[in-house]
């Protein structure tokens, strides 16, 4: 049971069943994508910025917002972020 999260974060998957080690990466990508500063508090609490720059370094989908966000508060390179390299082969056509 995560404790001090939204139930709205998880629309997609019983809430009830994640287990905060288990499903880290998952928990830490809903909040920094759609959570709240008290969200953000409670995770931060529980891993720690270092621990969740790590799990978010591996993550292949993160909005840049929440990359930038996480690259200025710990001092990382965003260039170490996989979903920041991911999106940069990735382009779009400049036609979209």
């Amino acid at each position: 049971m995560l404790d001090n999260l939204s139930d709205r974060l998880f629309w997609d998957v019983d809430p009830k069943s994640l287990d905060w080690e288990k499903d880290i990466s998952l928990i830490i990508s809903r909040v920094l994508e759609r959570g709240t500063l008290q969200e953000w508090r409670t995770i931060e609490q529980r891993y720690g910025l270092n621990k969740i720059v790590s799990v978010a370094k591996e993550i292949r989908s993160l909005d840049l917002l929440a990359i930038n966000f996480l690259a200025q508060i710990s001092g990382t390179p965003i260039t170490e972020f996989r979903c920041y390299n991911t999106k940069q082969l990735n382009q779009k056509h400049w036609t979209y």
